[in-house]
């Protein structure tokens, strides 16, 4: 009887232990079928379901279920990331060949007009040659300025993205606003450009660097006067706490609340102005940058039909430097 009794309390054991082994090891099993989900790179959005104790198995479980969340956010970054860069670099490239293209055809046409010998040589009289010849002249000349402005606006946001930093000292601002003022009127424009109340400058001082913030200002003017076909645009100033307003209003087309979020990314223009207004997206890009680098932030006021107005806040030294 011992015998027997011996036996089945070691085979009931055996089984019982067995069945608690496998439910306790379970969990481990998740934990690899996760982990080898990771690194066939399946899906990173799944998590591990535990309803135990907090015991060993569970600290490990929850910690596996973080790691999952941070690859998947990590994973997703730089997806977007690779995303944005190959739309940089499509958008870029398209922008180029645009410029490159009109001058390569103007080449070729004063080429046939003027080549010696050449088989294709147009045939025409002088007055028609000179026409031809400014104007050719007159499109190398546009569309090399326009890809100039378009290297340069790369350059500056290539340096952006290489972490390249300001230098900044403290500067006031009155000066800088009236220069910009003075030189903005300058611009090629169909608005007219008013100046109103500036006396919240007064006496104010940023730490900043000049020309990255007369940059700035004039990317803001400038897009200004290029979306108001008529009307005005319109600087003034405010203060508000330690913070110092700039603030640019037209009178112009405006845009939808929904664009506004997408207003600073590379190459993006409101759908109104697509293939109607000349430019390649990328100045407010760049005016971000100045911002973010200055410490300050910008706030957009807009309404279809109606204009847009800009305000941007600096962090300011009041009563710093003398007038």
């Amino acid at each position: 009887m011992l015998l027997i009794g011996s036996s089945i309390s070691i085979v009931f054991a055996a089984t019982l232990g067995m069945f608690l082994a496998r439910q306790s090891m379970a969990p481990i099993g998740k934990v690899i079928e996760a982990a080898n989900g990771i690194q066939t790179g399946n899906d990173l959005s799944v998590r591990i379901d535990y309803e135990g104790p907090n015991d060993e198995i569970g600290q490990l479980i929850g910690t596996v279920n973080r790691m999952l969340e941070r690859t998947e956010g990590f994973y997703n970054e730089l997806d977007d990331a690779y995303l944005a860069q190959r739309r940089f670099v499509s958008d870029a490239s398209h922008e180029l060949r645009t410029p490159l293209t009109t001058i390569r055809g103007n080449v070729d046409l004063l080429q046939k007009m003027w080549g010696q010998g050449s088989e294709k040589r147009v045939e025409l009289d002088e007055e028609q040659k000179r026409i031809y010849t400014l104007e050719a002249i007159t499109d190398i000349a546009d569309e090399s300025r326009r890809m100039s402005g378009l290297v340069n606006d790369l350059l500056s946001l290539a340096r952006a993205d290489a972490g390249k930093t300001i230098n900044k000292e403290p500067l006031p601002l009155s000066p800088l606003i009236e220069e910009v003022v003075r030189r903005a009127q300058f611009l090629p424009r169909n608005a007219a450009w008013l100046q109103g109340n500036l006396d919240a400058v007064k006496g104010t001082a940023v730490m900043g660097n000049k020309d990255y913030l007369q940059q700035l200002l004039f990317i803001f003017i400038e897009n200004a006067f290029k979306y108001t076909p008529e009307g005005s645009v319109t600087i003034d100033a405010a203060r508000q706490g330690e913070q110092i307003g700039i603030r640019i209003t037209d009178t112009g087309i405006g845009m939808d609340k929904s664009e506004i979020p997408h207003i600073f990314e590379r190459f993006y223009r409101a759908d109104p102005s697509r293939g109607v207004i000349q430019g390649v997206g990328l100045g407010l890009s760049i005016a971000k940058w100045i911002i973010d680098e200055h410490d300050g932030s910008v706030e957009v006021v807009t309404k279809l039909g109606e204009g847009t107005s800009f305000i941007i806040w600096l962090p300011a030294l009041f009563n710093a430097l003398p007038e």
